[in-house]
């Protein structure tokens, strides 16, 4: 998976949750990507939905 489509599916998750963007979604947001896609470094989706939420 690409960098643009993670960082694409991250927004997707943030705007679809429904919450205000802040830093404590970080963790939720990174659980939810990684149940769909395990084979994905947990510390690359970490730092692209960090950056998201800024």
């Amino acid at each position: 998976m690409s960098d643009l489509s993670i960082k694409s599916e991250i927004n997707k998750l943030i705007a679809e949750s429904g919450f205000a963007k802040n830093q404590k979604l970080v963790c939720p947001i990174a659980k939810i990507f990684k149940m769909r896609h395990p084979h994905i470094d947990t510390f690359k989706i970490c730092k692209f939905a960090s950056q998201a939420l800024r």
